[in-house]
């Protein structure tokens, strides 16, 4: 019985790739792939991670300029939103958030 080779387009067994890609007996179990996919994962991750970066530093970077250029009661309003943020996460008491606010309020009447 005749054994039948595959012949793929860099030849029998992958050509000269074959063993290395394919795990040949030089390099066991295919370690080869093993790395080029974490190289890959890395790649895509490091990608990822500045697209992210870049995307929230322009909001960020657009965001002060809205408010910078919206004038005295943009800015109030924003700092009303900021304070509410704050005390919706908790970060300063019932207290503190009147207090603050009370602030704003006799700010934008006074200006």
């Amino acid at each position: 019985m005749q054994r039948q080779t595959h012949v793929g387009p860099f030849g029998p067994n992958g050509g000269p790739f074959g063993r290395v890609f394919n795990g040949g007996p030089d390099w066991g179990f295919g370690i080869s792939r093993l790395i080029i996919m974490i190289l890959f994962l890395i790649v895509i991750g490091a990608i990822a991670y500045f697209v992210i970066r870049h995307f929230d530093h322009a909001q960020m970077h657009q965001h002060s300029h809205v408010n910078a250029a919206g004038g005295g009661a943009s800015s109030d309003s924003a700092a009303a939103d900021v304070l509410k943020m704050r005390f919706a996460k908790g970060e300063i008491d019932e207290d503190e958030f009147t207090r603050r606010m009370n602030t704003l309020k006799d700010h934008l009447s006074v200006s």
